[in-house]
């Protein structure tokens, strides 16, 4: 198997104009070299604060500090992001094997071109998340179900009727 090719060096800084994070280029060697555990550790200090990560393959990003305005992933893969809580929202875009965990609550996640992505939520969060997928396949999510984690897929597949002059859409009974 070839592995991904990065275009870049590997930045990981933070920049006042836009209070973001930026992580771009990481690698699974390039995250060893700056941590000793191999996992990139982002501490934010204010809820306008945001993380982007482009272009990162095979690395984990752990989120401390609490509230953070967003989190974008783009052209990711193989990539781990575990954060507490989010007050807009997680997007990922061109990206593949992806896996979320939320400790806190995150209102929204857009998944957009992506394929395989996990979601793990928190309790608080199962309750108030919802998704908005486009073009994206193998998505499932999973959270406290009791003592126990339950996952489901997050459905690709609808059923679209034209009924009086307006599209329906169900989920296809695959799902079911």
């Amino acid at each position: 198997m070839e592995k991904k090719k990065l275009t870049g060096l590997p930045i990981f800084e933070y920049q006042d104009r836009g209070h973001k994070w930026v992580i771009e280029n990481q690698t699974t060697e390039s995250a060893k070299q700056g941590s000793e555990n191999g996992i990139i550790t982002v501490e934010v200090s204010d809820p306008k604060q945001q993380v982007y990560m482009y272009n990162c393959s095979g690395v984990t990003v752990k989120v401390n500090g609490g509230k953070f305005k967003s989190l974008m992933l783009d052209k990711c893969e193989k990539c781990n992001v575990v954060f507490e809580s989010v007050i807009s929202s997680t997007e990922v875009v061109n990206s593949n094997k992806i896996q979320f965990q939320t400790d806190g609550i995150c209102p929204v996640f857009t998944i957009d071109k992506t394929i395989g992505c996990l979601v793990w939520l928190s309790k608080e969060s199962a309750e108030v998340s919802s998704f908005v997928v486009s073009m994206s396949s193998e998505l499932n999510v999973s959270f406290p179900d009791g003592d126990d984690m339950k996952e489901l897929p997050i459905p690709e597949q609808f059923v679209h009727k034209l009924t009086n002059g307006v599209v329906k859409s169900e989920v296809s009974d695959l799902y079911h």
